[in-house]
């Protein structure tokens, strides 16, 4: 199963249907705040899909939490937007919240710079910015692969991508 992770796409929809465009197989979509208006209207768009979302500390109309965890077939997730993590020192506070809830893969935004690492049996990634990275000067997103016990984290470039 592909999941497409989104993060910090701050009003701008454009880059995240280029990626939906990408990623025609993907069954579920995820994003990890600051944009969640523009992202949900553009997820009404695909009724045959399903996202979830988590709360950014610029979704200031946004009912939704800022951490929430969920499962996909048997692996459990940590959803988060990270401000209320620290996550812009370190990803100390993330890991231990994602270890004491059991989740086996912790999602984070923030920062705008994508990171993926795998440690102790914690799958840990923040996706970078959709729409205005600070690492690159290419938005990016992230994507999961479940198949079975296997999990495959990947940061997607948009290198080509000018449409925002």
């Amino acid at each position: 199963m592909r999941i497409v992770v989104f993060s910090d796409s701050h009003g701008i929809t454009a880059a995240m249907e280029a990626a939906i465009a990408q990623q025609k197989d993907a069954k579920l979509f995820i994003h990890l705040g600051d944009g969640l208006d523009e992202f949900k209207r553009l997820m009404s768009k695909y009724p045959n899909r399903e996202y979830w979302c988590v709360r950014g500390n610029c979704d200031y109309t946004a009912n939704e939490e800022s951490t929430a965890y969920s499962w996909v077939k048997d692996v459990k997730l940590m959803l988060t937007h990270g401000h209320h993590w620290s996550v812009k020192c370190d990803l100390d506070e993330l890991k231990l919240g994602a270890r004491e809830k059991e989740a086996r893969i912790a999602l984070y935004g923030h920062t705008h710079v994508a990171h993926t690492e795998y440690e102790d049996g914690l799958y840990i990634m923040n996706p970078g910015s959709i729409s205005c990275p600070k690492d690159t000067s290419s938005p990016s997103y992230g994507t999961i692969d479940l198949n079975g016990k296997n999990i495959v984290c990947n940061i997607v470039r948009m290198e080509n991508y000018r449409g925002y």
